[in-house]
């Protein structure tokens, strides 16, 4: 006789990245979880007056919950779900909230599949944190590089970091900042014109080093216009396409490009 043994309830912390309305009494949602990357969930939908389940499923939410999530016939279904973190200003100030809805479709981009990836978990979490708990003393200003720092330091964590060793030497010589490309394509500087298109040209390539540099702490003495910003964030975006299998196109650029006008 076969003795059933049924699966364990998993205590799994995690991201909401978007949701779907499944028919008309049910939620999946997408979650990047701390211990098995991007996984789907299936959740009820409570259609009572006071219900608040649907709450703790808005996109950013870091919410800790119960799951049995070895089954690969069906979806997990989430039980005792709670935040483990309540934001205090980040879905009630415009520029943050749009911010964060950027890093939810940029990080729903470049997760694939159930990849354990706890460090850049770890990242993402507190990048969030502090954006929401940033002063807004500074309005715009403060958190107007938070996106770009976001987007280069996530290289590291994908292993796709530009190659940068040496360039304070190089960028020592005045002679030589005119004569280096940055190929963005091999992700390092060459003396010579790259057989692509994908390249930076030495008066964009020379300052690669700063902008990487930059950290939450830092951004906001770097100052850019609003076209530097954009064409900033246009250089990063080719760099993840060229280096990301099946990067999108982000739906939220057009509201970023906007924001900071």
């Amino acid at each position: 006789m076969a003795i059933f043994v049924p699966y364990m309830l998993e205590k799994i912390r995690g991201i909401v990245l978007k949701t779907i309305k499944y028919g008309d009494s049910s939620l999946i949602v997408d979650v990047f979880t701390e211990s098995h990357g991007r996984m789907s969930f299936i959740t009820a939908i409570s259609h009572a007056r006071h219900s608040s389940s649907h709450v703790f499923w808005r996109v950013l939410n870091q919410v800790e919950f119960s799951a049995e999530v070895r089954s690969v016939t069906r979806l997990p279904r989430p039980k005792d779900v709670r935040l483990y973190y309540n934001y205090t200003s980040l879905p009630y100030d415009p520029v943050k909230s749009s911010l964060a809805l950027f890093v939810a479709d940029f990080l729903c981009g470049v997760l694939r599949g159930n990849i354990d990836n706890a460090l850049l978990y770890k990242y993402s979490e507190m990048s969030l944190r502090w954006l929401d708990m940033c002063d807004g003393a500074f309005n715009n200003r403060g958190v107007s590089n938070f996106h770009l720092v976001f987007l280069m330091r996530v290289t590291r964590f994908l292993g796709i970091y530009p190659n940068l060793d040496g360039s304070s030497d190089i960028f020592d010589r005045r002679r030589d900042v005119r004569n280096m490309y940055f190929d963005l394509l091999a992700g390092e500087y060459t003396y010579s014109l790259p057989s692509h298109r994908h390249f930076l040209m030495p008066d964009e390539a020379c300052k690669m080093p700063l902008l990487f540099r930059m950290d939450y702490g830092t951004m906001r003495v770097v100052r850019f216009n609003r076209k530097q910003r954009v064409r900033c964030l246009e250089v990063l975006m080719e760099y993840y396409r060229l280096h990301v299998p099946q990067f999108p196109v982000l739906k939220s650029l057009d509201v970023l490009a906007e924001l900071f006008d």
